[in-house]
């Protein structure tokens, strides 16, 4: 692959892994206000249900007051019957009819409630348990991706920490050469500027206990008291001419 082959499929690569960010980045977004839709729907449906068992409760009421109604006309016709007065029992069996006829609507219209308010408890206990589940799985990849985040500057920062401590050793090594060569430079020229005096040399001899003519002052208070020793002191007297 060429040169620019090469930058443009990094720079396509660069795009693409943009474009899934800002995707991913949007999704976040769209599926927290999914989960805010969900809940105002939760709630609404909440307030159906509360709705409907509020229904049912005054139907189950009426039904009883009826049925309460109906037992107590009944026992009041069979009265008025035994009593020989059948109008009035004619009048309460009517009223008994009309009971009777309520609680069949009544009854009718809770059986019809009492499976809608299961179904719709159900529908919102489950919905309930699954937003609470989305919600988690949410701050989960939330906690997920600021951790990745930390890490990945973390290992941004070692990596520039890492580098300079890399250049700082370098120059460290150099410094230390660099001083190394300018000791060594100055240490030749001390053994050269002895060797152009002789004092080097000079040197070698004394270590070497040759030609050392140097005495110290008991060496010559020995000399001066040995009658055979020459003075040390006087001249080499002069040859004499013929």
């Amino acid at each position: 692959m060429s040169a620019w082959g090469k930058i443009f499929t990094a720079i396509r690569g660069g795009v693409n892994e943009a474009a899934e960010a800002a995707a991913d980045s949007q999704s976040m977004r769209i599926l927290d206000q999914e989960i805010r839709d969900a809940e105002q729907s939760l709630r609404q449906a909440r307030s159906d249900l509360a709705g409907i068992m509020a229904s049912n409760k005054s139907l189950m009421r009426r039904i009883e007051e009826n049925r309460t109604k109906e037992a107590k006309d009944t026992e009041s016709a069979r009265a008025a019957i035994n009593a020989g007065r059948t109008d009035l029992a004619q009048g309460l069996a009517q009223r008994i009819a009309n009971i009777r006829g309520e609680l069949q609507r009544d009854e009718g219209e809770l059986n019809q409630l009492m499976p809608r308010q299961q179904q719709m408890l159900r529908a919102i206990q489950d919905t309930e348990a699954r937003i609470t589940q989305m919600k988690r799985e949410v701050d989960n990849v939330k906690a997920n991706e600021a951790l990745l985040k930390a890490q990945s500057s973390l290992a941004h920062s070692q990596s520039g920490i890492n580098t300079r401590l890399g250049n700082a050793v370098d120059s460290l090594e150099r410094i230390k050469k660099r001083q190394e060569m300018t000791a060594g430079r100055i240490e030749a020229g001390a053994e050269l500027a002895a060797l152009e005096n002789g004092s080097d040399l000079d040197r070698q001899l004394r270590e070497a206990g040759i030609g050392g003519s140097s005495q110290s002052a008991d060496d010559i208070l020995a000399q001066l008291m040995s009658p055979t020793s020459p003075d040390p002191l006087a001249l080499p007297s002069s040859k004499k001419h013929d």
